[in-house]
Formats: C-alpha cells, structure tokens, sequence
C-alpha cells in the first residue's frame, strides 16, 4: 500500500511538471549558426580593376571550366559596375534551424545520400538611395566535409561571388586539409587544365591559384580567398586578378545616407550660404542707396 501512494505521489509530481518542460530537437553538432544570429556583409567590385579581365575574355574561359550560368563572374561585374565601393550591404538573419533530414539534396547532378540540416532566415541587399531588397531563404549545411565539397560543386562556386551565395553557412567540423586534398584529387582526375590548379587549406577556409595561362589566356594569376567564421559563415571572400582584387565580400555595416553625407557637401552648403549673404548684404545696399 505504501509503495503504490509513492509511485502515484511520483506520478503525480511528474504531471505537474509536465506544463514547463519543453522538448526541442537537438541541433547538429555539425551547425554552428544560431536561431536569431544576425550578420551583414559589404559588397565591393573595383570597376577599375577588371580592365585586363575583359581584355583577356577571362569569363568565357571560366564558364566553359568552371560553368556558374548566371550566377558567373561577368554577371557580378555587370551588375555592380556603375556603383561605386561598396555597392551594397547585405544583412541575414536567421528565423529557425530546422531538423537533420537524409537524402538525395544534390539530385539530379549528384545522386550520394547526404545528411544535412536546413536553416531558414531573411536575406538580401541594401543600396544607397535605392530601396532594398529582402526575401526568405533556406540555407542547408551538410554534415561532413566530402558532402560540402560536393555541394560546392568541387568548388566551382567559389570563382564566383553569386556562386557563394549557395553555400554560405558550411559544417564547423570541416577539415579544410582534407576538403583541399579531396579538391586537388578530382582536379587530377579530370586531367588538362584542371591540373594547373593549386590550392591550400587555411585555418577557416582555402585558397584557389591558378598561374598566368593555367587556363590558356589568362594572361595574369587568378587567386580566390575564401574563410568562414567560427559558427561556419561564410566571412571573406576576394577574387582577385593578376594582383588586383576585383571582388570583395567581407563583414560591415551599412550607415544610412543622411549619416554619412561626405565632406564635399558640407563644404558646398557652406559656401552656397556664404553667397546668399553676400547677395542679401548687397540687396539691401542697393536698396539704401536708391533712397
């Protein structure tokens, strides 16, 4: 009798508590990022940089080697180019973290299973005395770093920034060593020009070289950084071109226009006043004298 009031008293104590015990999925070990993290990136494309890039057709040799369609280099440089650095901020914001699913994510290209988790959140562009622009977007981060190499297409995506965007947030238990030699075995595998491709693994992410006419008419070396923070986001990205950065995305905060009015303009507002009261001053002379 005493041990059937113990286990209902125990019973009991569990259903009370039942109201403020929250059971939640447990995010992967492999996902870094965080419900309600913010982070905001500056796009800067140097017009003046890219003259020995078009001179040399260096976008139609990478479609043809390393084809991103309309996520290409050319289109980053097109759509920028009449702007001056930075051109555009970029703030994400992430909602939720979903829930490890298993499955054919790169299918129909690549049929491998891969285990990954979805991130959904808020993304898009803000331009100086334009509106900006924001959407919803679903990130997925792969668990491992073979499906990471895969999932950026045996990192095609980094020759270009629209390509990047795709793989944003990456594993934080990335070898980037073993990402890196995995790179430079399929290199060799696909033979020819791809062999002339060099690449090493940083602390947080790679690098890409590629010498003058490694890929026949580059008539200058392509080098490609590429890191990611400690919650596996991507932070650094700069593609430059026989030394000159053409490309940059790196972390920073947009200030609105009224906050930032340049120099200049204060100088002119100075000077237009000093006018007007010159030309007040003068009026009212005038005035006096024909009295």
């Amino acid at each position: 009798m005493k041990k059937m009031k113990y286990i209902s008293s125990i019973t009991l104590f569990i259903l009370l508590l039942i109201p403020f015990i929250r059971i939640s999925n447990a995010q992967g070990t492999y996902v870094g990022i965080q419900n309600g993290d913010e982070y905001e990136w500056a796009l800067s494309v140097y017009r003046e940089n890219w003259n020995t890039y078009v001179a040399d057709d260096l976008g139609t040799t990478l479609e043809n080697l390393v084809p991103l369609g309309a996520s290409n280099l050319t289109k980053v440089f097109n759509d920028w180019k009449n702007f001056a650095p930075p051109q555009s901020y970029w703030p994400l914001k992430v909602s939720s973290i979903g829930v490890e699913e298993t499955g054919l994510l790169f299918s129909p290209s690549d049929n491998s299973m891969i285990s990954y988790t979805p991130v959904n959140g808020t993304f898009g562009w803000i331009l100086s005395l334009f509106d900006s622009l924001e959407w919803d977007e679903t990130w997925y981060v792969v668990n491992d770093t073979s499906s990471f190499l895969r999932q950026t297409v045996n990192l095609s995506r980094s020759f270009s920034f629209y390509g990047m965007l795709s793989v944003f947030i990456a594993p934080t238990t990335i070898s980037w060593s073993s990402l890196v030699s995995e790179f430079l075995a399929e290199m060799d595998a696909k033979g020819g020009l791809y062999t002339n491709i060099t690449a090493t693994a940083q602390s947080n992410g790679f690098l890409i070289s590629i010498p003058a006419f490694g890929f026949e008419n580059n008539s200058a070396a392509i080098n490609i950084n590429v890191k990611y923070n400690s919650k596996g986001v991507l932070s650094y990205y700069k593609f430059s071109y026989g030394g000159n950065t053409l490309v940059a995305f790196i972390p920073g905060k947009y200030t609105p226009v009224h906050e930032r009015v340049p120099d200049q303009y204060y100088f002119t507002f100075i000077g237009l006043t000093a006018i007007l009261i010159v030309e007040m001053v003068f009026y009212i002379y005038m005035r006096k004298g024909r009295k």
